[in-house]
């Protein structure tokens, strides 16, 4: 007896991988947004039979959820440097990632169970990385409330506005408002004692 590979075969017989789906199902969004991205649509463009994609994620919220969790999984802030530093690099990478995936960043908010668990990580990164303030908790709100409002208006934009005002120019103001907040931040008089 052979060992069954992973998943269900599609019509050609061989196994498709939850990665493979993931990679498709980024194409669609990328594409036609969170509303083209049925389990249909996708089963059609896999080659796959709809039931394959439930096996692999249950509905459509976990496949959401495991595309989220593909999309976050490189936000993260440099290891070594000053702390502000490294929280500029961690929100930048996340910003870019909301302009790059709006539709999925707005199906996070809406839906609380798919909830990502690297978004939780990335979350909790920055409080620890603004801890040295009594009040790191309220300022990781308004830096995360920054970034998502600066990044879904820039995704926003209309395909003539956006070559309009190039994506480094639109960057470029998110990182000297980031840099603003930041030093605010370092001004701020709730340091912990020593």
């Amino acid at each position: 007896m052979t060992a069954r590979g992973r998943g269900r075969p599609p019509a050609g017989g061989m196994p498709v991988s939850p990665e493979s789906i993931l990679s498709e199902a980024l194409g669609i969004l990328d594409a036609d947004g969170l509303d083209g991205l049925s389990m249909r649509a996708l089963a059609t463009r896999v080659g796959i039979n709809p039931m394959t994609i439930y096996h692999h994620f249950k509905d459509r919220d976990g496949l959401i959820k495991a595309l989220a969790e593909l999309v976050y999984a490189d936000v993260a802030a440099p290891e070594t440097g000053e702390a502000l530093a490294r929280v500029h690099s961690l929100l930048t990478a996340y910003y870019s990632k909301v302009v790059l995936y709006p539709d999925l960043t707005l199906a996070i908010f809406a839906r609380p169970a798919i909830f990502p668990d690297h978004a939780l990580r990335t979350t909790n990164e920055l409080t620890r990385l603004l801890s040295e303030r009594n009040n790191a908790v309220r300022w990781t709100h308004i830096l995360v409330d920054y970034t998502h409002g600066a990044a879904l208006a820039v995704a926003s934009q209309d395909g003539n506005e956006r070559r309009r005002r190039s994506h480094e120019i639109m960057l470029n103001e998110y990182e000297i408002g980031l840099a603003e907040l930041l030093e605010a931040f370092g001004n701020s008089p709730d340091r912990h004692s020593a």
